[in-house]
Formats: structure tokens, C-alpha cells, sequence
């Protein structure tokens, strides 16, 4: 059976393949931006995920710096895939269209899992 709230420890080994190939900014938003937003959402409703999480945070811990994570998160204007995969004006693009979801309670969710990210990460 998969044990999908272990699943943040491939995550971090992909993190640490995308650091070395594509750089920091990349990794940090695959990892934070994307990885670790859904499985904060994920532990919001599961004590399996809930109960891995200081594990995952310490991980990111691990593979990056505290400067670089601060600035990071300094920085964060999107979540989600987009965040990481495209640049500013490539969401604008994908948001005209229509392909992102701008409903204004998913949105104000985004921030508040962020916020809580910040208080993980940056303690």
C-alpha cells in the first residue's frame, strides 16, 4: 500500500535533483511553492500528513539555507505549479485565458497556508 504522507521524502530527493540541474529558485518552489502547499493543505485534514510534517519542514531545512528560504518566501507571488514553472508574465497569459483558478477563497487559502509556511520555516 502507498503511504502517501510519506511521500514528501521523494519530494526532497526531486528537490535536490532540481537544485543541481535548474538552480535554487527552481527547487525552492517546486518544493515549498507547490510540494510543501499541498501537503500543509493535505495535514489540515489528515493526522497522517499532520504527523509528517516537522519531518518534511526539517528536511527542507536541510537541503536549504536559511537565507535562501527567507528570500523565497520574501518573494512568493504564486503557489501552485505555476509559481515555479512560470515566469510573471506567463501566468498573466495563462490567467487571461482563463486557466487559472481565481476563485477569491482558494486565493485567500493560498495566503493563509503560506503565512503558516513562513512560521515553519523561518523559525
Amino acid at each position: 500500500m502507498i503511504k502517501f504522507h510519506k511521500i514528501w521524502i521523494g519530494q526532497c530527493e526531486g528537490a535536490r535533483g532540481i537544485k543541481g540541474e535548474f538552480g535554487t529558485e527552481k527547487a525552492l518552489g517546486y518544493l515549498i511553492g507547490e510540494k510543501l502547499v499541498n501537503f500543509v493543505r493535505a495535514a489540515e485534514q489528515h493526522p497522517e500528513f499532520a504527523r509528517e510534517l516537522p519531518n518534511f519542514i526539517a528536511e527542507i531545512k536541510r537541503i536549504f539555507e536559511p537565507w535562501e528560504i527567507r528570500e523565497y518566501l520574501k518573494n512568493i507571488r504564486c503557489v501552485g505549479a505555476f509559481g515555479h514553472v512560470c515566469t510573471d508574465e506567463e501566468v498573466e497569459v495563462f490567467r487571461a485565458a482563463g486557466a487559472i483558478d481565481e476563485d477569491p477563497v482558494r486565493g485567500a487559502e493560498g495566503v493563509l497556508i503560506v503565512e503558516r509556511i513562513k512560521e515553519l520555516l523561518l523559525v
